[in-house]
């Protein structure tokens, strides 16, 4: 079971700025979209009369890679305009879309956006971060979005099973045995919720991950979809199912 949580300190390369280098950030003001309305500024205040209000977003954007740059409505960006990931296990892949936050700093929709993954090998679990190009010509789907990075997770291949300590042991000894048990524990791999440092890229992402073993202890016919007959032969017919 896999499980987004948020984002932060993403930034785009210097080939990803470019990319982004022909948009220009529009701001929405009572829904009227590149409008600018200039902060009135009274005399004697200190500040330069005509300052824009967005100035200092300008220069957050600037400072996060230029990620920040698609506009907003109100201050939030469009979840079009938020980054996305790609979940990749063992042949398996998933989009999972970010509902809120900022391009450097998303947000998924924590328990809502768990995805199960049957596991048939131990492997690693690769999350890969886009962001959708503004500029990309009409129907290239997401062949022109823009790479952030990507972060790989060793999941641990068991569940967690509660440690009992020795009662007859001393209290050193038990510390000993507590502190080797969890050494030990972090070596099968990663169970529940942490952050992992993006490759490729900048930034962290929380991610949780937990294993369950599938106690059926044999499969039946009744357990599978028939969907079609694959081909026929004179003791039997193979099928295709789910």
């Amino acid at each position: 079971m896999v499980t987004l949580h948020e984002g932060k300190g993403f930034s785009l390369s210097k080939e990803g700025q470019k990319t982004l280098a022909g948009l220009q950030p529009q701001y929405y003001d009572n829904g009227v979209a590149g409008s600018v309305r200039p902060t009135p500024t009274p005399r004697g205040s200190g500040s330069v009369a005509g300052s824009y209000s967005n100035f200092g977003r300008q220069q957050q954007q600037q400072a996060a890679g230029g990620i920040n740059v698609a506009p907003t409505v109100h201050g939030r960006y469009h979840s079009r305009n938020l980054p996305y990931a790609l979940i990749e296990f063992d042949n398996q892949q998933v989009f999972v879309n970010a509902v809120s936050g900022t391009p450097e700093n998303p947000l998924w929709a924590g328990h809502h956006t768990s995805y199960k993954f049957d596991v048939s090998r131990v492997t690693e679990l690769v999350i890969s971060f886009f962001i959708r190009n503004p500029n990309a010509p009409p129907n290239t789907g997401r062949s022109h979005d823009i790479f952030i990075g990507t972060c790989g997770v060793h999941p641990r291949y068991e569940e967690v099973r509660k440690y009992n300590e020795d009662p007859k042991a001393s209290k050193r000894d038990k510390e000993r045995a507590a502190a080797a048990h969890a050494q030990h524990e972090r070596t099968l791999g990663q169970t529940g919720i942490d952050w992992t440092s993006v490759r490729y890229g900048t930034g962290q992402v929380k991610v949780g991950v937990e294993f369950v073993e599938n106690r059926q202890q044999s499969l039946k016919i009744e357990d599978f979809d028939l969907l079609k007959v694959v081909g026929k032969g004179s003791f039997g017919k193979v099928m295709q199912v789910m």
